[in-house]
């Protein structure tokens, strides 16, 4: 198997890649000093689950694609409910269940976080081939989709050695 120390190694150097100071204040620039990044991170699992009904989305859903806890998951909901850029609406299929939505400056601010990111990306890569950039975006993916299916791991079914 490969050297997993380099993987792990980068994954610790990226692990604030949109939260650092720098690249932070960047998008607090783009997006708006008011915008949390924590109503960013809710807008965007709104926005892109792909095939996604209107209206099917909870907050036991953002829970599941933020990967937290049901409460962290409501907390974070009620921020971008608060900031205007979500809005819970009583669901048609089932009264008690509540549903959310992207209000008009929620769908804009999906787009001008993934123009900011876009751009970002942009000037990190800009010395990489078009290759590089698609042989980077399909390990990525696959990683993604590995972690995704091996993120309830317990500790006890990972070797330590």
């Amino acid at each position: 198997m490969a050297d997993l120390g380099v993987v792990d190694a980068a994954l610790m150097r990226l692990r604030r890649l949109w939260t650092a100071p720098r690249t932070h204040e960047g998008m607090r620039a783009d997006l708006g000093e008011g915008v949390e990044l924590s109503t960013v991170l809710v807008v965007d699992a709104l926005a892109r689950e792909p095939g996604l009904q209107p209206g099917t989305c909870g907050v036991a859903e953002v829970a599941e694609r933020l990967d937290v806890a049901p409460s962290t998951a409501s907390r974070l909901v009620e921020r971008a409910v608060a900031a205007g850029m979500v809005e819970r609406r009583i669901s048609s299929a089932d009264n008690r269940r509540a549903e959310l939505h992207l209000t008009d400056a929620g769908h804009e601010l999906h787009q001008r976080a993934r123009r900011f990111r876009a751009g970002y990306l942009a000037r990190v890569l800009d010395d990489w081939t078009p290759e590089q950039i698609a042989t980077l975006a399909a390990g990525l993916d696959a990683f993604a989709d590995a972690v995704a299916t091996t993120r309830h791991l317990s500790a006890e079914s990972v070797s330590y050695t």
